[in-house]
């Protein structure tokens, strides 16, 4: 299982500041890292199940995987990266309903900028999916009970968490 360092993440994101082609990249991977979404959970993330004042997101059934109600934790590293999209909304896109957004429309793929960023980075053998079990080894390390890690990242079973204990 592949997870990034403290040190690699900060990298990763730094390069991804600079991707012009994908000036949402750097903001969309922070999110990752600190959330645990999915690719699929982030690209359709609406302004509208986010709710910056209470610091949640809110997943219905058919906006994730476990097809259930889930609330998902905002930390500060989190809140910072939406506020900066919502930035960018107020004055690029005031009506577009996408928090990761390309000038208003959702974005359908971010393969090639995320791997171009490992690339620079110098990340090797790391893909989108691995954000969330980055996510989920850090909150591991920092003596997150298993139970906890395992209803944040909303596994259906406590032994899929079990992966990240390393």
């Amino acid at each position: 299982m592949r997870w990034l360092t403290n040190r690699e993440a900060c990298k990763l994101v730094t390069v991804a500041q600079h991707e012009p082609q994908a000036p949402y990249l750097a903001d969309l991977i922070m999110v990752a890292l600190h959330t645990g979404l999915r690719r699929g959970e982030l690209l359709g993330l609406e302004w509208s199940r986010v709710d910056l004042r209470s610091r949640v997101i809110h997943l219905a059934p058919e906006h994730q995987k476990g097809k259930k109600h889930s609330t998902v934790p905002l930390n500060a590293p989190t809140r910072e990266a939406l506020l900066r999209r919502a930035g960018y909304r107020a004055t690029i896109c005031p009506d577009s309903a996408w928090v990761f957004t390309r000038k208003g429309s959702r974005i359908g793929s971010i393969k090639k900028s995320f791997a171009t960023a490992c690339q620079k980075a110098g990340i090797e053998d790391f893909h989108i999916h691995d954000l969330q079990h980055t996510c989920g080894t850090w909150m591991v390390q920092a003596d997150v009970p298993l139970r906890t890690v395992a209803d944040i990242l909303r596994h259906s079973s406590i032994s899929t968490t079990m992966k990240y204990a390393h």
